[in-house]
């Protein structure tokens, strides 16, 4: 009976079974080849010798002593080329002694062993059955480590720039795994499309991770365009691939994490409840009893808005999810704060009116705009949350501003010829006026669900404010053009021609 003995053949590279003759001949691609050049090449396996190595690595590597098991892997290799379990344990044990390196690329790392180890199995004449059973286990190991790559917790807390960086490449990296061919990976099996499924489904946590917004202190700490975009495209690549792994997968079943955008929210609108249950005895006239304390709320709502409006559009989460739209909602809440304007009587009974700079006003308009827009197609009470807060708008103008605009009306030639102090103020109030009517003209608030009286009837008293001062400033719009201060008077003008028209 001849002797059949396993070499690896020098054409192909494959295991295969072959007599031991002085010529031998592959069964795979039909090459011919001498005894001796099989041993020269060390490519005659010994299997005794092969398991003897792989024992004594495995003992050194179920102690986690990866440089002994490091060792004798490799000379389980050397035993037999094609041994695909020692060279995926040799490669493991390679990132094992790396790990922590700064100039260690640890996902590559990862990406090529699996590769090169599937490489080596498909060479290998091992039963189907083995052959799987190694993929299953390699891909249960491998998920973990590339788990704990992508979440670097310490790092979240300790600098999330580097931590967006670091998620970005390696993610980059890791869509190398997806691409290798379906059939060397067996892809065909449920166990296996399992495992790469969940890998793919922890990247595109890491991707919403990566792109949230945090805040440090009162600093907002927000991607840059680049790396938003990039982690972007990167999602949606994860996306597919996990879809194409598993057609129950849906994007909208994952969120960022929104804790310290919403404890902020509270805590703001918790002020605001507070305030107002304490100015309770100012309310009815629109007044504000403590402004420092209430100037100090809005100092924080600006934070809080700005914080939720990052959330609301640098965030890869649904709108049609719970915890978004609540965002909105809520960011809706304080834009109306900041918006609604500052009524105070100061020490000698006089009332005075304060407003953001137009600047400012424009800005919360434009957030505004986006909020109602966008958060209408969840719920249409958005449009009666917007009616709401032009009522009130009207009720403070129309208390505190209308009357004196209707007086000061009858005197405006008186006042305009005297440029004494009485004409500032008048130009100042005038202008002031103007800017807390903006969020009712279309320009600046491009949303409507219908007619809004109130809305219509803030309009009116714009106009009367912008002409008023225009009068009183003598129709000289080459001198507000040059005015720092006044010039966006003109662009109020514009805005209601608009109205008209």
């Amino acid at each position: 009976m001849p002797i059949l003995i396993s070499i690896i053949c020098p054409s192909c590279g494959r295991t295969v079974k072959a007599e031991r003759t002085a010529k031998l001949t592959c069964s795979e691609c039909g090459n011919t080849f001498g005894f001796a050049e099989l041993q020269k090449k060390r490519l005659i396996i010994d299997t005794r010798a092969e398991m003897k190595e792989m024992a004594v690595a495995r003992d050194y590597f179920m102690n986690a002593e990866f440089s002994g098991a490091l060792k004798h892997f490799r000379a389980a290799l050397e035993h037999n080329k094609n041994s695909y379990s020692a060279q995926y344990l040799a490669s493991l044990c390679e990132i094992y002694l790396k790990e922590g390196n700064d100039d260690f690329d640890e996902m590559t790392a990862i990406v090529e062993m699996i590769r090169s180890s599937l490489t080596v199995m498909a060479k290998n004449d091992a039963p189907a059955a083995d052959k799987l059973a190694f993929i299953k286990a390699m891909l249960n190991e491998i998920k973990i480590l590339i788990n704990k790559r992508i979440s670097r917790d310490d790092l979240f807390e300790a600098d999330i720039d580097t931590f967006r960086t670091l998620t970005a490449n390696d993610l980059s990296k890791l869509t190398d795994l997806f691409k290798i061919d379906r059939e060397i990976i067996m892809l065909y099996s449920p166990d296996v499309a399992a495992a790469l499924y969940e890998i793919a489904e922890n990247a595109v946590k890491a991707c919403y991770r990566a792109v949230q917004t945090v805040i440090v202190g009162e600093e907002i700490i927000t991607p840059s365009d680049e790396t938003y975009k990039h982690l972007s495209s990167l999602c949606n690549e994860y996306c597919f691939i996990a879809h194409s792994l598993d057609e129950k997968f849906d994007a909208k079943n994952y969120s960022p994490d929104f804790t310290q955008c919403n404890m902020l929210n509270d805590k703001v609108l918790s002020r605001f409840a507070k305030f107002d249950e304490n100015n309770k005895q100012f309310a009815k006239r629109h007044l504000i009893g403590d402004i420092e304390e209430y100037n100090s709320i809005l100092s924080e709502c600006k934070l809080a808005l700005k914080f939720t409006t990052l959330s609301c559009y640098r965030s890869m989460c649904s709108r049609q999810v719970d915890r978004h739209a609540n965002l909105f909602y809520n960011g809706l809440e304080l834009v109306y704060r900041l918006l609604l304007p500052r009524v105070v009587m100061n020490d000698e009974k006089k009332i005075e009116i304060y407003t953001g700079n137009f600047v400012d006003v424009v800005e919360l308009c434009e957030t505004l705009t986006k909020f109602v827009v966008d958060s209408y197609e969840l719920s249409e009470e958005v449009g009666q949350s917007l009616h709401t807060f032009y009522e009130r708008l009207y009720e403070i103008i129309d208390m505190h501003l209308a009357p004196v605009f209707d007086k000061l009306s009858k005197s405006l030639n008186k006042i305009k010829e005297t440029k004494n102090d009485e004409f500032y103020i008048t130009q100042k109030l005038l202008y002031d006026g103007a800017c807390c009517c903006v969020p009712a003209l279309a320009k600046y608030v491009d949303f409507s669900d219908g007619r809004d009286k109130m809305r219509e009837r803030i309009v009116k008293i714009c106009k009367l404010a912008t002409e008023d001062f225009l009068l009183l400033s003598g129709f000289k719009i080459d001198e507000l053009e040059q005015s720092n201060f006044y010039r966006p008077i003109l662009q109020i003008s514009s805005a209601l021609l608009d109205e008209e028209e």
